[in-house]
């Protein structure tokens, strides 16, 4: 099965240009505020929803992604107009290597697919299509009228175009995207005996997995039990009332309290690591915003250290996440120095924007030494020194 190793996007939001976001086992998007970062993680919640056999136009978009935005919204707004742009998702083996697409839309008309280009290996070209809104996509060499359900063709025997429409198809139900805001869990949870298909964008329903696949639950337990103090992930049948999820300390088994009552950083992370768990057991690929909310420093190196476990796996899953934490980072590299977890495992990259408003990404590997390689931005970062070297003027009086 081919591998999803990249999305290109261009026009898109604040990106104007050609700009490639490489996908490894973990991707960690840095950038200032207001940079980009949402924008490319939402990019998949959207192409998620878009490859649904239920999807109503060719760029299906949450709600709760574009919060009472329009597609309208999502174009480059330096230019007046147009509001197109353009996905590109690229893939690491089969005949079909890459897909363009360019989607267009305006108010009170439906999301199309403009264009369409396919290449196979060493760039070259398979196939290429346009249409008019409303219209089927024609190839400009002839051939059979293509339509499509979201961004998936439908119903076509030309090779390119049915190889790109399995490769879509993979993607169905293996893109998940998880909010920055995040739901804190129910106090009770009722058993059903049937699992959640889906984690929700906001992970509200994190304990019903909880509740339903207690192998769920002995595979998150771990990152409970490394904090300091260790803690006990449980769920407890209380009579009628349903069923709790508690955490106490681990050496005080009859001392526990919801998990509903300990502090925010422990109610946040469930659902990160919820999904963490879900795409492992799929390969599939989990977007994250925030993984680190709330947490302590201490807890972030635990989170680092469960999910480079995650993706050391023979058959690992797809984790991008938009983060700041300088301490994620370290654990990540500390990871690959310690030879625990393969440099070409990892993708680092820096959205940045300038004073015109466009945004950029750099994209980084780590060198087995788990250090950045050539190209890694020295300002990345670098705020912790940047204030201590101020520190060291003031107090002592000389400069840094």
């Amino acid at each position: 099965m081919a591998s999803l190793t990249a999305l290109l996007v261009s026009r898109y939001r604040a990106f104007a240009g050609n700009e490639v976001l490489p996908l490894r086992p973990i991707t960690l998007l840095y950038g200032r505020n207001n940079s980009g970062k949402s924008a490319l993680s939402r990019a998949f919640a959207m192409i998620g929803a878009s490859v649904s056999e239920h999807a109503t136009s060719a760029l299906t978009i949450p709600p709760e992604v574009l919060r009472g935005g329009l597609f309208t919204d999502l174009a480059w707004q330096g230019e007046a107009g147009d509001y197109s742009f353009d996905f590109e998702l690229r893939w690491n083996a089969g005949d079909v290597r890459e897909a363009r697409f360019t989607l267009d839309g305006s108010a009170g008309r439906p999301t199309y697919v403009k264009e369409l280009i396919l290449k196979g290996p060493s760039d070259h070209v398979l196939w290429t299509g346009r249409a008019a809104p409303g219209r089927a996509m024609r190839s400009a060499t002839g051939g059979p009228d293509v339509w499509f359900t979201g961004l998936v063709p439908r119903d076509v025997d030309v090779p390119p175009l049915a190889t790109l429409a399995a490769n879509m198809a993979e993607l169905r139900g293996r893109v998940r995207w998880l909010d920055g805001v995040r739901a804190r869990p129910p106090r009770t949870v009722s058993k059903t005996g049937i699992a959640p298909t889906q984690l929700a964008s906001d992970g509200s329903n994190a304990a019903e997995f909880l509740v339903e696949m207690p192998e769920v639950v002995e595979a998150i337990r771990g990152f409970y039990s490394s904090l300091t103090p260790p803690r006990d992930l449980d769920v407890k049948d209380v009579l009628d009332l349903g069923h709790r999820i508690r955490l106490g300390p681990a050496t005080q088994p009859g001392f526990s309290v919801d998990l509903v009552d300990t502090g925010e950083g422990m109610a946040q992370v469930l659902p990160v690591l919820v999904a963490a768990e879900l795409a492992a057991r799929t390969s599939a690929i989990v977007v994250i915003e925030e993984a680190e909310s709330h947490l302590h420093p201490d807890a972030q190196t635990i989170l680092a250290r469960y999910l480079c476990n995650l993706a050391a796996a023979p058959n690992p899953p797809t984790i991008i996440m938009e983060t700041h934490s300088r301490v994620f980072l370290l654990g990540v590299q500390l990871a690959v120095a310690a030879k625990t977890l393969p440099n070409h495992r990892v993708q680092l990259a820096w959205v940045d924007q300038d004073a015109t408003g466009r945004s950029t990404i750099t994209a980084v590997e780590l060198a087995e030494s788990g250090h950045p390689l050539p190209g890694w931005p020295v300002s990345a970062l670098g705020e912790d020194f940047r204030l201590a070297a101020q520190l060291a003027t003031v107090t002592t009086g000389n400069p840094p």
